[in-house]
């Protein structure tokens, strides 16, 4: 058997703690992005309130990166870093993780808690191996499973963490992954549990979802839409790559830490004196979104994707740290809608369909992304997008072997 009894136990456990730390930390970090976006402006009228935040964040942020280090780190250094090691660093760094997410968060960063969470979940299963003298014989899977359980619950996407096992590219046999798929199928589960018992103290009514008529109105012309959905899901996915390209480019060019991040900072202040939407990781925005976005003119919600994915990149490269995941699939709704406004057939399956296109591309794992968009948007509609992320995953791949061979 490729994982013991005993193995098997500690993932179940695990997940439910991952599930119980990603609702705490969520938690926490709504209710000092309210204080800060909400409750102090609604105690004290300050001219300009969102520039003002973003520079005192700027400064927080850039005194972070200078002080501590480049904080949170991502799933991939993360990952990385087991892979290494063998194991990932905590004396220290749980705490650096969290607070540098906090702020950067709470601030109003276009950028979601997956990242910093993900250093956070490494370093404490590493830290029980340590304390508690354990030696798991895979103890890398370990820290894979407890990831993708924290992406699922986080997401509310129970088979994201299934789907890790779909996107290894390896020859295990059809055995071996059935056993794997039990294995994150089961520390999914108890993490959702967990996730939940935390969740019902938090006044968030509801996040992450969208809104469409529960009645589907299916039109014919959708099927001649299809095609112009992928192209221009693919095309904003690579437009979204190519921004993160230059940004971290023109970084690069600044020496000090503090200035740029002040400088992201400023950037935050603006968009947000020009839109709520640009702020944030966009979570508890989609809803909103699509119950207004048909009321948008097009340019507006062209706008407000490109807008979305250029602040998203730029806070990340001037060290505003942490995960891109749900910008990604925020600024690509907002795209999607963009498309409807001007062709309003069968909406909900037009949307998915360029955000499936689009985040398969950003993330470059269409298990992944379609597993993450399952629950997002109405079951009637998930062949559709599945077709969309393994197409556009192919069209990707050809792309990519055939910049190699020139």
């Amino acid at each position: 058997m490729v994982f013991s009894t005993l193995f098997v136990l500690y993932s179940s456990l695990l997940g439910f703690v991952v599930g119980i730390l990603a609702a705490v930390f969520l938690l926490v970090t709504n209710v000092l992005i309210d204080f800060v976006w909400v409750d102090i402006p609604g105690m004290v009228s300050i001219p300009f309130y969102p520039l003002v935040v973003g520079i005192v964040g700027g400064i927080l942020v850039g005194l972070i990166q200078k002080r501590i280090g480049q904080y949170p780190t991502t799933i991939e250094e993360t990952l990385g870093e087991f892979k290494r090691k063998g194991r990932v660093t905590y004396k220290n760094h749980l705490l650096k993780n969290g607070l540098s997410a906090i702020i950067v968060l709470m601030f109003g960063a276009s950028l979601g808690p997956e990242a910093a969470l993900a250093g956070i979940v490494g370093g404490l299963i590493t830290w029980i191996g340590d304390h508690l003298k354990m030696t798991f014989e895979h103890r890398e899977e370990l820290v894979k499973v407890s990831i993708g359980t924290m992406l699922s619950t986080i997401f509310r996407a129970p088979f994201v963490g299934v789907s890790e096992v779909f996107e290894e590219h390896d020859s295990l046999q059809l055995k071996t992954k059935g056993r794997k798929i039990f294995l994150y199928a089961l520390s999914t589960l108890f993490g959702i549990a967990g996730f939940l018992f935390i969740e019902q103290f938090s006044p968030e009514e509801s996040v992450f979802s969208l809104h469409f008529p529960q009645t589907i109105d299916w039109a014919w012309q959708t099927i001649l839409l299809m095609p112009v959905g992928w192209l221009l899901g693919a095309v904003f996915g690579f437009l979204f790559l190519k921004i993160e390209q230059l940004t971290n480019q023109l970084a690069k060019k600044i020496n000090s830490p503090i200035i740029p991040a002040i400088i992201a900072g400023i950037a935050i202040g603006l968009f947000a004196l020009w839109s709520p939407y640009f702020i944030f990781s966009g979570e508890h925005q989609l809803l909103p979104l699509s119950k207004e976005a048909l009321g948008f003119s097009f340019f507006s919600l062209l706008l407000l994707g490109v807008g979305k994915a250029f602040l998203t990149n730029f806070c990340f490269a001037f060290g505003w740290r942490g995960g891109k995941i749900f910008p990604a699939i925020f600024s690509s709704t907002a795209i999607g809608f963009a498309l409807v406004h001007l062709f309003p057939y069968t909406p909900g399956l037009i949307v998915g369909i360029v955000v499936a296109s689009s985040v398969t591309i950003i993330l470059g794992q269409p298990f992944i992304s379609a597993a993450l968009l399952l629950l997002l948007f109405p079951v009637q509609f998930f062949p559709a997008i599945v077709i969309s992320s393994f197409g556009i995953s192919k069209l990707r791949d050809f792309l990519k072997s055939k910049s190699v061979r020139t």
